[in-house]
């Protein structure tokens, strides 16, 4: 006879709806996969900067372990057993947009947090979930800085929230959602983050899968000749204008071409940027793509909170200059100088400027407009070995 107790296993089955979780009608192609995968893994060495200037002296690495396609339980599925979780949710918006959360069991938590708050043992408290969720802010701003600097779009991260309650009660969208496990090193332990993605992220980033509507491209190729194939992307990287990946080629039938009417690599001889002759009207034309140069705005990036006395010199103004360039001059002509005098500078047209901190090189950057005024978005952190070299 049964006592009518419940096991753990029912117990959890009862917390988190009942039943196995309900497979997502929709699947992600190898090419979504694929492309997804190579930007998440690009980007990597962009959140790893991020997150070494918290901590300091610990050896970190990330490797990807898991990309796919659930909905919202076969997310949960996914997330530690534990009842009780960590959840961090930094939201993305911009030219891409998507709802973004980032999980860590209690334990793992814990191990995360101790370093960044430069103690032994920490126990899960207000403090520490502060600490969890400026990694989580540094975490999704170096994807933020990848998808800036590499793909050209302006992506701004929400302000990060976190909280420790049970899986059934997080507020995740109820969507086909871009589940992604990454396991962490940290020094001699390693941790496991789950995050999310709302799929519309995969379908911005990646683009459409050149193989679908295959069947009815065959139909019109037995009325017409078939096209030729488009050439290797010519653009750094492999990125090509409208949001398709890194390292693929664009698809038959987009326009794009050499700025001049310069050839294009690989292209057949006698190409200059027009239709070749004998090619079928219609099918294929390439011209060049040729536009004013645009300013992106400024990023912001969150700033680091108050985790330490380091929040007693905040109120302290240092003057931070940027520097275009330098020259020396023979006092004669200093004193020829008037109105009109041009000045050659040792830097290079399209070389990045120095960013000073009361005289002190700390960074480099690129000169950008904001709004009717000029400003330096930071491109590289200078290291101490670098102001050696330097030197």
């Amino acid at each position: 006879m049964s006592d009518l107790s419940l096991s753990q296993d029912e117990i959890d089955a009862l917390l988190m709806g009942g039943g196995a979780p309900a497979a997502t009608k929709k699947q992600l192609s190898d090419f979504e996969r694929d492309g997804f995968r190579k930007i998440l893994t690009e980007a990597t060495e962009f959140q790893l900067n991020s997150l070494r200037g918290m901590l300091e002296g610990v050896n970190i690495s990330l490797e990807l372990d898991l990309v796919e396609l659930t909905d919202r339980d076969g997310f949960l599925d996914h997330l530690s057993k534990d009842q009780e979780v960590v959840e961090l949710r930094v939201d993305i918006s911009g030219d891409v947009t998507s709802q973004h959360g980032i999980y860590l069991s209690s334990d793992h938590a814990l191990k995360l947090s101790a370093p960044v708050l430069g103690q032994q043992e920490v126990e899960l408290n207000g403090a520490t979930i502060n600490a969890l969720e400026e990694v989580a802010s540094q975490f999704t701003a170096g994807m933020v800085n990848f998808l800036s600097s590499k793909m050209n779009l302006n992506v701004t991260p929400s302000p990060a929230s976190g909280q420790k309650a049970p899986k059934a009660l997080f507020s995740t969208p109820d969507d086909d959602l871009i589940t992604v496990k990454w396991n962490m090193s940290l020094g001699k332990d390693t941790i496991q983050l789950v995050e999310f993605y709302t799929y519309n992220i995969v379908k911005k980033l990646v683009g459409q899968d050149p193989n679908k509507g295959a069947a009815s491209s065959e139909k019109q190729a037995s009325s017409q000749k078939a096209a030729p194939q488009m050439a290797a992307s010519p653009f750094p990287g492999g990125a090509v204008p409208g949001g398709f990946v890194p390292g693929y080629g664009a698809p038959a039938g987009a326009p794009w071409g050499m700025p001049g009417g310069a050839p294009m690599p690989n292209m057949p001889p006698g190409y200059q940027g027009t239709p070749m002759m004998g090619m079928v009207p219609g099918q294929m034309a390439y011209y060049p793509n040729v536009q004013s140069v645009q300013f992106p705005n400024l990023n912001q990036v969150p700033d680091m909170k108050d985790l330490s006395n380091i929040g007693l010199l905040m109120d302290v103004t240092m003057e931070v200059t940027v520097e275009l360039g330098r020259a020396k001059r023979q006092i004669k002509d200093i004193l020829g100088m008037g109105e009109g005098t041009i000045i050659q500078l040792d830097k290079l047209a399209g070389e990045p400027v120095d960013i000073l901190v009361n005289g002190k090189l700390i960074a480099k950057g690129e000169v950008v407009v904001i709004e009717e005024n000029f400003g330096v978005r930071v491109t590289e952190i200078v290291t101490t070995q670098d102001k050696s070299k330097e030197s």
